[in-house]
């Protein structure tokens, strides 16, 4: 018998907002965990799977296009992508404004480059931004 694909919600960074989401958003569909560490994904994976939802997990650096691609590719395994949460990110106070930069700013933006190329029509995404983000000053 063949696999039916399903839909495919994608969280990446696998904070407590963001699986809060996915708990919500996710049942009846593929539900992929990305995080920067694999036995974070791997952990949350399981405990949503356990909850019983249907769960992959993949190690994804939001830093890195290549690794974006990547888990776009991973998703696209289970079916179409219908859905996005990030709430990945570095704060002032976990990384030096460099790391903070690339994470927060143009990681995010490849993200949202790369899965509106993909995301299934009517798909849409939440991005969850740092409460921290007003405590920088204004850069040069």
């Amino acid at each position: 018998m063949e696999n039916k694909k399903k839909d495919v919600i994608v969280l990446i960074g696998a904070g407590g907002i963001g699986q809060a989401i996915v708990r919500r958003v996710a049942y009846g569909k593929h539900l992929v965990i990305a995080d920067l560490k694999q036995e974070v994904a791997d952990e949350v994976a399981t405990n949503l799977y356990n909850a019983g939802f249907e769960t992959s997990s993949i190690a994804t650096d939001l830093s890195s296009r290549e690794s974006i691609l990547n888990l776009i590719k991973h998703s696209q395994e289970f079916g179409e992508i219908s859905g996005l949460v990030c709430g990945a990110g570095v704060s002032p106070s976990q990384a030096p404004i460099e790391v903070v930069l690339k994470v927060d700013l143009y990681g995010t933006s490849v993200l949202m480059e790369e899965f509106g190329k993909v995301i299934k029509e009517g798909g849409s995404a939440i991005i969850i931004s740092s409460q921290s983000g007003h405590r920088l000053g204004a850069l040069s």
